[in-house]
């Protein structure tokens, strides 16, 4: 399974990120781990118990929340990047399987299963949603590399003429 963001340092002692001086940029996600914003830190009130954000977003220091959600910051990294590429492309199919035709799904269920090393479970026609939860479910087990590569089978650049 993908860890994502768990496997990345949180950051916990504000003070290391500085003032809006140094503008240091942070990714903030919700308690599931879904990427809310990317943003630079504009000020650090430590003593006021808030740190403000270039996009005027406003965490509050001592109980960890941004709007009343529980929420965790991360340095900006390489590894976020990874991070965050992996939950567009999830996202991606997924808003694909809303509006998928239920033959399609079928067959992108058979490439999720063989993708993730999971048994392939076949469905009656009348369980299309069963299948869209199941290749959800199943997508989590994927690499950023393996996703990427379903999103390319769904969604092909069209090739370019050279002129």
């Amino acid at each position: 399974m993908f860890a994502g963001f768990t496997l990345l340092e949180e950051v916990l002692d504000y003070a290391t990120l500085g003032t809006g001086y140094s503008r240091q940029k942070v990714v903030v996600v919700d308690q599931n781990m879904r990427l809310l914003f990317i943003s630079r830190v504009s000020q650090n009130h430590p003593s006021k118990g808030k740190l403000i954000f270039e996009n005027r977003k406003v965490f509050q220091l001592h109980s960890r929340t941004l709007e009343k959600q529980n929420v965790s910051l991360y340095r900006w990294s390489q590894e976020c990047q990874i991070c965050i590429r992996w939950q567009l492309k999830k996202d991606q199919i997924e808003r694909w399987l809303e509006n998928a035709r239920a033959e399609d799904v079928f067959v992108l269920a058979g490439f999720v299963a063989k993708e993730s090393g999971l048994p392939e479970t076949k469905h009656h026609p009348a369980l299309v949603n069963l299948a869209r939860k199941e290749i959800q479910d199943r997508l989590r087990y994927l690499s950023p590399v393996q996703l990427q590569g379903l999103t390319g089978m769904l969604f092909p650049v069209p090739e370019r003429i050279a002129a």
